[in-house]
């Protein structure tokens, strides 16, 4: 089977964007969210012990190896499965 060129620049680009898209998605989701907080200053003194054991907000992201190996993994096999899907998609309609 030969590599088609055009078809695996596609499937690259066609992957570095839906990843591009995830983050900008991810992204906009945070700059709403932190448009819309409110604080809630009247309740936030009440007990000291709340103040000190709760975060406002946010999540804690660990970005390790094995985080970014999978991830990578996760860009590559839906690069290789687009590819795939594609040249399955020509030869068919080339037989036709």
């Amino acid at each position: 089977m030969r590599l088609n060129k055009r078809l695996a620049i596609e499937s690259i680009i066609l992957s570095l964007l839906l990843t591009l898209g995830i983050i900008c998605w991810q992204v906009i989701q945070g700059m709403i969210l932190t448009y819309r907080y409110e604080p809630a200053i009247v309740y936030s003194y009440s007990s000291v012990e709340k103040l000190q054991s709760t975060v406002a907000f946010g999540t804690v992201v660990r970005a390790d190896l094995t985080f970014m190996l999978m991830s990578g993994a996760e860009l590559i096999l839906f690069t290789c499965l687009y590819y795939y899907v594609r040249s399955r998609m020509k030869q068919r309609k080339a037989h036709l």
